[in-house]
């Protein structure tokens, strides 16, 4: 029997086939710290930092020098695959694609996309190429003309490489005008060809390649002008073909090409480590990148050497060298890493409520459960955090059938005890009947704290919670979003942590709030502050902003050494020299809250926290808020 290797040329996460024969790959792995869940072309012998120039082709390379021989060698895209059906009559648009809504079984049927159907189509054929596209779709005379028309194209950098080509190649002089003459060609750079055939393409090709790189100069090109190379590429592929066909009895079959309209996300990260691994998930972007700095050094400081440590960023934005510098605070320990993940990825965030403070990122703890699939359990902790324990010791607390083990949240004990109104699209509600209607939870005392979770993925997975958590999210609104989503659905399967370690810094407050709580929280809440293992810097007053908070000087041993330092110090300095009362607020005071904190006084007075006045005056407040202020 046959063998075949087709590999999807992915830059980003995107929808994999599901077929052993289709292997994703990574492109132009080599310019990205992420992960998007396959293989990259950076190992071995590789051109993959060429990617902005070189496309696709940095995949072709890896493959030709590097991949395990197989009978055939192709090539398709993350969102245009061929179609390997028996039905070659589908619709097709202005291009030549079959458009398509997103990568599911049903696609992958339809469309052939199957070991047993590809060899199938693959009998008694060395090559199989698109069918040809007309340049007339788009307006051109010929390919010629369609290059030197194309936007983002220069036609100086196409006659360069036709020159290189005749010049080590004058043979093909006949097949380089019959292909510019023509009016269609096999675009796109996919096919499936026999070994034979592809090691010779891949000899002739890259050998112009390395020439034409010593004619050609950008001059001022954009990202788009500087893909150069791959158009290129299209146009000698073509060329090799023409010459090939008149040469020699080359068996080739053209079939049609699909295109995904709607991109999706199916992937998945298995762990780094083979054994003793501890997975931890952060998510940041680079407004939090010093705070995450800071949280990453104090794992290492804390961590044990039984253990290796695998620490995962959820990447909502974070720049190329806050992720070199995070990476290189563990560059000298043998038992950790670090990667990072696009959270944007999921489609489902795009649609999410979202209101300020919070992002879309906010919702990435939903995700956990999927995209960490093959792990037993996972570790998440907020990046405005540090640890003064090792998080090892909580991937081993033993959590039964229970879905998370997580610490109990004392503030939102507060907002029920004062009668705190609710902000969610089930109208104005106390915390408590927001808990008890919104959520269905019985028992508020039983609301967690998301900042820091080890969920029980091997738990979710036999029970499919991933969909539960995606049908609660899908068009609703919540208090603290996926807060809410979680302690809904995780309701009563919660694994409760000791105090000591989600260990609040009290956001200026210390001596306000939390004294008026239950006397037996308060009093866990100080035992708790005792000897933290990890401090939550919750609230608007950071420690990287005002050095007058609590655990001020456990956030500064741990920027300490780190490239952030002196832009720690840079704020704090500002802050001292701009603002003289002991918080810092990086907003202006809107005109609404000046006149709330001249009556608050007032009000305290005649309806102290917790009275039933109290809860009325809120819910008339919250009501004409949503009809006059919005």
């Amino acid at each position: 029997m046959k063998t075949v290797s087709i590999y999807t040329c992915h830059h980003k996460p995107s929808a994999f086939l599901d077929s052993s024969v289709i292997k994703p790959i990574h492109v132009g792995k080599a310019n990205s710290l992420n992960v998007i869940c396959c293989d990259g072309d950076d190992t071995g012998d590789n051109i993959s930092y060429k990617n902005p120039f070189y496309c696709e082709l940095t995949a072709h390379y890896w493959v030709w020098k590097n991949a395990i021989p197989t009978d055939y060698v192709g090539f398709m895209h993350y969102r245009r695959h061929f179609n390997f059906s028996d039905d070659q009559h589908k619709p097709e648009d202005n291009w030549g694609m079959v458009n398509c809504d997103e990568i599911n079984q049903e696609y992958q049927e339809e469309f052939g996309l199957n070991e047993k159907q590809i060899l199938k189509l693959l009998e008694n054929v060395d090559l199989i190429v698109p069918c040809k596209w007309s340049v007339k779709s788009a307006g051109s005379k010929n390919n010629y003309h369609h290059y030197k028309v194309s936007d983002h194209l220069h036609i100086k950098d196409y006659q360069s490489a036709i020159d290189v080509l005749l010049r080590k190649h004058p043979e093909y002089y006949s097949a380089v005008k019959t292909f510019n003459a023509a009016v269609d060609g096999y675009y796109t750079n996919m096919y499936v060809m026999n070994k034979p055939l592809f090691d010779e393409y891949s000899t002739w090709l890259f050998g112009i390649l390395e020439e034409l790189e010593e004619e050609i100069a950008f001059e001022n090109y954009s990202a788009q002008e500087k893909r150069v190379i791959g158009h290129i590429s299209e146009r000698l592929f073509n060329i090799f073909i023409i010459f090939k066909l008149a040469s020699q009895n080359l068996r080739i079959k053209e079939v049609q090409r699909t295109f995904i309209k709607n991109e999706t996300f199916n992937g998945k990260l298995g762990p780094h480590f083979t054994e003793r691994n501890v997975p931890i998930v952060i998510c940041s972007d680079d407004n939090y990148a010093m705070s995450l700095g800071a949280l990453v050094n104090s794992i290492v400081k804390n961590a044990s050497t039984n253990h290796n440590y695998d620490i995962v960023v959820l990447d909502n934005g974070l720049s190329q060298r806050n992720k070199e510098r995070v990476k290189n605070l563990v560059a000298n320990t043998t038992n950790m890493n670090v990667r990072y993940f696009d959270i944007n990825a999921f489609k489902e965030i795009k649609d999410a409520y979202i209101r300020p403070p919070f992002t879309a990122a906010t919702y990435s703890r939903l995700f956990i459960p999927k995209l960490f699939r093959d792990f037993s359990k996972v570790l998440f902790i907020d990046t405005d955090t540090v640890v003064e324990s090792d998080l090892a010791e909580l991937i081993e607390t033993p959590l039964g059938n229970n879905l998370v083990a997580a610490v109990q949240d004392i503030v939102m004990e507060g907002f029920v005890k004062f009668g705190n109104v609710a902000q969610s699209d089930a109208g104005v509600q106390t915390a408590e009947e927001y808990l008890k209607t919104r959520l269905e939870m019985a028992n508020t005392d039983n609301y967690f704290q998301g900042g820091i979770i080890v969920f029980n993925i091997a738990q979710m997975n036999e029970e499919n919670i991933f969909e539960k958590l995606m049908t609660a999210l899908k068009g609703q609104s919540y208090w603290f979003l996926d807060q809410d989503i979680m302690n809904k659905v995780f309701y009563n399967r919660v694994h409760f942590l000791p105090l000591d370690w989600n260990v609040y810094h009290g956001n200026g407050h210390t001596d306000v709030f939390y004294p008026n709580l239950k006397f037996s929280t308060y009093m866990r809440f100080l035992n708790a502050r005792q000897n933290p293992k990890m401090i939550h810097f919750a609230g608007e007053n950071k420690p990287w902003n005002t050095d007058k908070v609590d655990f001020y000087d456990n956030f500064i041993k741990n920027i300490q050494g780190t490239p952030w330092e002196r832009e720690v110090y840079g704020r704090l300095m500002g802050a001292h020299t701009s603002v003289p009362s002991t918080e810092v607020s990086l907003q202006p005071i809107l005109f609404r809250t000046k006149i709330k904190n001249r009556l608050m006084p007032h009000v305290n007075r005649f309806a102290p926290r917790g009275s039933k006045r109290r809860t009325v005056i809120a819910k008339c407040y919250y009501k004409f808020r949503r009809v006059v202020l919005g």
